[in-house]
């Protein structure tokens, strides 16, 4: 291994390191950060042919992210086993806006206008709060005062009626040797797909924006923005001739936030608003409701550095959030609630010694529907060499009960307390000094989930009562070894285990695994750029060990082991134009990636073309 590491040094072009901000909530270079952090470099991603964020996250260690129903359809997320409801999701920064059941609807986000996905496992409500159970997703646009400015179009056809349109413009004021005050990045990409399933039709329109301004060397006003609006067809589940002909979902969603970023040589402090909003309707029987939430978020924080060796950090986020449901068939108000919150944190990193670090930070959040939580952390890490970091972390983070868990009450009236989590790990990070030549990381976890929220199937109150554990061990690797040659992969190992007998109401007994999470996940990838104008790649993704519930006969299941497969070329063409040809499931794989009775989407073809100014 080394002697290929030193065959790329000499090759390799010079490039500054690559940076995270979702461990801290300020940049630090990634070779700092724990090995349950990892940076997707997005451009990479869309050069391989993903398009969608579920397909993207899909090859990280410790996630497994898939879609239902095919490219953009809704998704399904489980960071370290954990459920969709209990990861956060971001925009540089700032919470998207999720649904009634908490849960973040990841196929209504493409990744096509962004710069890198970031993704921190494991519990980390101190800095994050309410569902940061799981871990944390933050979707990160480029920077318009430091990218260069140009635009870019993308077109892609091919099997079942999909197409899409991409157009992404950046543009600033930089002059010359001149860096930018001023700049604006703007992205939207829209498509459309027949699906292979009755009632399979898609639709989506999606875009991002975020402008800055320098008001001065050291503060900078920022404004980052979303928009989304999807309609689909619902296929239903191909099991007992239940599959609907007429289900539909459109979901719609927002998000507008101007902020102030300041930052010296001793202190760094950000301070922003959000308001966002979110709008799902559906004519599933015998559910037809529309779902409306809005929220409302003032966070401020600062970091400061009081010693050389020493910061300390202090953070505040208000909350406001309105619920609305209403009946489809009579148009009229079903339930209405508006919810309050207010979190306090405070953090320190310390550097005890030229190789020893120690981070902690502990956090209160109150709320006016349901009891509070105290969360905390404290992580220590060792650098052994400039390349090799070890870090151990135990952190404790909740979720707090959505609108759907308290719309019909809760049992007995008691009120509900937010999921718990309690998490433990330790691992090891390596990163070549060359970014990009060698990294890997490797990391074993728990996690001890209490208080999970149920509800009674007949009244649908709901109450505190699940308890479940995830454990396991997750790796994933990057690498090129020579010129022309990456190879990249990721495997985790789950063990997941419900630890109470009313767990979902009878789909498990205690020492049943949890559903639908792979025991077993390898990712494992290799691309070959023989000369400046052409690129081939290859990547598989294997499944096993899991579980699904059939509710027809009322009894648990084995789903099979499956492979999928996918190639990709790219052939670079004059004047900063590319086309691309990607083959999905090469192999006709129809094991379900998702759940039982939701098949894999078949073989498919797409042709692309990309268009530089």
């Amino acid at each position: 291994m080394l002697t290929l590491a030193v065959l790329f040094l000499a090759q390799a072009p010079t490039r500054l390191p690559d940076t995270v901000v979702i461990e801290t909530r300020q940049a630090t270079p990634l070779a700092d950060a724990s090995p349950s952090v990892s940076r997707l470099d997005v451009t990479a991603a869309t050069e391989s042919g993903l398009t969608t964020l579920a397909s993207l996250l899909g090859g990280a260690p410790g996630v497994y992210a898939t879609e239902q129903s095919g490219e953009g359809s809704v998704g399904s997320l489980f960071l370290r086993g954990t459920n969709s409801t209990q990861t956060a999701v971001l925009l540089d920064g700032r919470r998207l806006p999720q649904g009634f059941s908490n849960s973040y609807e990841i196929g209504r986000y493409r990744i096509f206008g962004l710069s890198s996905v970031e993704i921190l496992r494991g519990p980390s409500s101190s800095l994050y709060g309410a569902n940061a159970l799981g871990g944390v997703i933050d979707l990160r646009q480029q920077s318009p005062l430091s990218a260069k400015a140009g635009s870019t179009f993308v077109a892609e056809g091919g099997s079942y009626g999909r197409g899409s349109l991409g157009l992404a413009f950046l543009s600033n004021n930089a002059v010359g040797g001149q860096a930018a005050t001023t700049g604006t990045a703007i992205s939207l990409s829209a498509s459309h797909d027949d699906g292979w399933r009755p009632n399979g039709e898609r639709d989506a329109l999606s875009t991002y924006l975020k402008h800055e301004w320098r008001l001065s060397p050291n503060l900078v006003f920022d404004l980052v923005g979303s928009a989304d609006h999807g309609k689909a067809g619902l296929p239903g589940q191909d099991i007992g001739g239940t599959s609907s002909l007429t289900d539909w979902q459109r979901d719609s969603g927002w998000l507008l936030s101007p902020g102030l970023r300041f930052q010296d040589a001793n202190t760094d402090a950000t301070f922003f608003w959000s308001r966002a909003g979110s709008a799902i309707s559906s004519v599933t029987a015998p559910f037809a409701n529309r779902y409306l939430l809005g929220r409302d978020e003032l966070t401020a924080f600062v970091d400061r550095k009081v010693r050389a060796d020493l910061t300390l950090g202090l953070g505040l986020t208000y909350e406001r959030s309105t619920f609305e449901q209403f009946d489809v068939t009579t148009n009229s108000q079903t339930w209405a609630d508006t919810h309050e919150s207010l979190g306090v944190w405070t953090r320190a990193d310390w550097q005890v010694t030229s190789v020893d670090r120690i981070r902690a930070s502990v956090r209160d959040d109150r709320f006016t529907d349901f009891a509070g939580k105290t969360t905390g952390e404290v992580s220590y890490s060792h650098r052994f060499t400039k390349e090799l970091l070890a870090h151990a972390k135990v952190g404790t983070a909740y979720r707090a009960p959505a609108a759907n868990d308290l719309a019909y009450g809760t049992h007995l009236g008691l009120p509900l307390r937010p999921e718990s989590n309690t998490g433990s790990e330790i691992g090891l990070r390596h990163e070549n000094a060359v970014p990009g030549a060698l990294s890997w990381t490797l990391v074993a976890f728990r996690n001890e989930l209490t208080d999970l929220i149920d509800s009674n199937p007949v009244s649908f109150q709901s109450y505190n009562i699940a308890k479940a554990r995830t454990q396991g061990v997750e790796a994933g690797l990057e690498a090129r070894p020579a010129k022309g040659l990456r190879v990249f992969g990721a495997t985790t190992w789950l063990d997941s285990e419900i630890r109470s007998t009313d767990y979902l109401f009878g789909t498990g007994l205690t020492g049943d695994k949890l559903l639908r999470r792979p025991s077993f996940t390898l990712t494992l990838g290799v691309e070959v750029i023989p000369n400046d104008d052409w690129t081939f790649g290859l990547s598989a993704a294997h499944l096993r060990g899991r579980e699904d519930y059939d509710w027809n006969s009322s009894s648990r299941l084995s789903l099979p082991d499956a492979t999928y497969v996918r190639v990709w070329l790219r052939r670079i063409l004059a004047d900063g134009t590319e086309i691309s040809l990607r083959i999905e499931n090469l192999f006709g794989e129809d094991a379900p990636p998702a759940a039982f009775g939701f098949g894999a989407q078949p073989r498919s073809a797409y042709v692309g073309l990309t268009r530089k100014f």
